[in-house]
């Protein structure tokens, strides 16, 4: 049975208020599979920095963020234990100590998990 992968994409909006009449943005994103989303975020410890939300809920976020849109990538034959794999995997590689803004950031991981 395949299901959908969609990313979900969130405005930064105390900032984009500013950089959107330059025409650039700061945007925070996550992959929704099985009605559960995967992102990335940075902390002091050498392990996974990877998280899970509820899709499109921006709770757990922080005020900051507004949800912007949902882009359906595809489809994948991929059980939930698959991506619960997958996802560990990425968790080595994705350590919170190793996020930075520019190299090795949310939008990283989504392109990551998502294989585009």
């Amino acid at each position: 049975m395949s299901v959908p992968v969609i990313l979900n994409i969130y405005d930064m909006y105390w900032i984009n208020q500013y950089t959107s009449v330059l025409g650039i943005g700061v945007y925070h994103s996550g992959v929704e599979i099985f009605n559960r989303e995967f992102a990335y975020g940075g902390h002091q410890f050498p392990f996974s920095g990877i998280f899970e939300i509820s899709p499109r809920d921006t709770t757990d976020l922080g005020e900051t963020f507004r949800f912007k849109q949902s882009i359906v990538l595809g489809m994948t034959d991929f059980t939930q234990n698959d991506v619960e794999r997958i996802v560990d995997q990425l968790g080595k590689e994705f350590r919170g100590c190793a996020y930075h803004l520019m190299h090795k950031n949310c939008n990283h991981f989504s392109s990551a998990l998502t294989g585009k």
